[in-house]
């Protein structure tokens, strides 16, 4: 964590970066390179679904779960994690993620929530990405 000192240097530096790169002509500083606020909620979670998928680990997971909520099929935290050989935590922190992106889901039986793949979710996702990054046959 920073403190404040540190903060406020950050700051200036970043103030003094902008004012240095302001265009002769125009009073708007120049825009960075590559980066673009995210502007709706949509690219948002297509986004954050990217970050949960990029690690390797979610991916497994996301291979292993059902795709359908079958009972005999679909996982629980202690199971999964004996599957991929982690702890108990590490699985739940990495299911949390692929929940929070829309692409896992969990249904309680008793004591347990075991979790599976929200297939529809994931074709609407794929479908997206293939849209946006503009592969043929493509309708939005």
């Amino acid at each position: 964590m920073i403190s404040k000192t540190e903060e406020k240097t950050v700051e200036k530096t970043v103030e003094k970066s902008v004012e240095k790169s302001v265009d002769k002509g125009s009073e708007k500083p120049a825009r960075k390179r590559g980066v673009r606020p995210v502007e709706t909620e949509e690219e948002a979670r297509f986004a954050q679904a990217f970050a949960a998928l990029g690690e390797p680990t979610r991916l497994r997971m996301m291979q292993i779960l059902p795709r359908e909520p079958i009972c005999d099929e679909m996982y629980n935290v202690i199971e999964l994690a004996e599957e991929l050989g982690l702890t108990q935590p590490t699985v739940s922190h990495h299911l949390k993620i692929l929940a929070e992106a829309g692409l896992v889901r969990s249904r309680r039986s008793c004591n347990s929530v075991h979790f599976y793949v929200d297939q529809e979710a994931v074709m609407k996702w794929l479908k997206l990405a293939k849209c946006r990054f503009g592969c043929e046959g493509c309708k939005e």
